[in-house]
């Protein structure tokens, strides 16, 4: 990417309205170049000003009457009691409805409390992340940015990433078994940049993306199919892992148990 490009995606970066390619490649051109970064800063400084409630239009009091007059207006519901005497509401609820709007309400949180027992909501926010994996490796294949280094020598790999994360990802070859490293990238996951390792079985790439566990705690290896690829994720030693792939569920999952043992 260069400037004239930067230029053209900086308010869009700033809006996060970018596909994760995209962010990639201006965080990337922002990290070289100072003029970049500049505007970038500039950009941000235009949008806290308009920010500022101090210096916000207030609308008249003309305009406010002009759009109310175009509004519909409610209809009163009018109705007649004994004695003639007229009485008119704006709304009515009934009595009975009450109580029942309170059981609804009372109903609904016990059942996202339960949902959440379950863990329905970490099934949802797993379900979208791992599209985003899925995402991410197909993307690494069409878009021909499959390698930030390619290399087959771990050593090499592993140091390309100093400086370029807040992390040292664990690097290593399984060559010998039949999954041979072919080098490393950059991506940019749920909002993060997280590491890529790739690996070539067969006529097959697997994407290995690695970044920082909050948490210390070890998982077991869970692996599912989705849209047609195959996807095995687990935790160990402090690092999350996913690893994504078209090559067949066992492969995958041999793949998978060689990580985990030198974790």
């Amino acid at each position: 990417m260069n400037c004239q490009e930067c230029y053209d995606y900086i308010d869009a970066y700033i809006d996060n309205e970018l596909d994760v390619a995209a962010t990639i490649l201006v965080k990337q051109h922002l990290r070289d170049c100072a003029r970049c970064q500049q505007l970038l800063e500039a950009r941000k400084a235009v949008g806290a000003l308009l920010d500022n409630p101090q210096i916000r239009f207030e609308a008249p009091d003309s305009l406010l009457g002009k759009i109310q007059s175009v509004l519909p207006v409610a209809r009163p519901d009018v109705k007649q009691r004994s004695g003639g005497r007229f009485v008119i509401s704006w709304f009515s609820v009934p009595w009975f409805s009450v109580p029942l709007a309170l059981a609804a309400t009372i109903a609904v949180v016990l059942g996202l409390v339960f949902l959440n027992q379950e863990g329905m909501f970490d099934r949802s926010h797993g379900n979208a992340l791992a599209q985003e994996m899925i995402s991410s490796h197909v993307r690494s294949l069409l878009a021909t940015h499959l390698l930030d280094v390619p290399s087959t020598d771990q050593h090499t790999v592993k140091p390309w990433f100093d400086g370029k994360l807040k992390f040292s990802p664990p690097v290593r070859d399984f060559a010998d078994q039949g999954f041979r490293l072919i080098g490393g990238r950059l991506d940019y996951i749920n909002g993060r940049e997280v590491a890529a390792l790739v690996y070539q079985r067969r006529l097959h790439i697997i994407n290995l993306f690695i970044w920082p566990l909050e948490s210390g705690l070890n998982t077991a290896s869970e692996s599912f199919t989705k849209d047609g690829y195959n996807v095995s994720h687990w935790e160990r030693d402090g690092f999350v892992f996913w690893a994504v792939s078209d090559v067949n569920a066992e492969d995958l999952r041999v793949f998978a148990g060689l990580e985990m043992q030198q974790s």
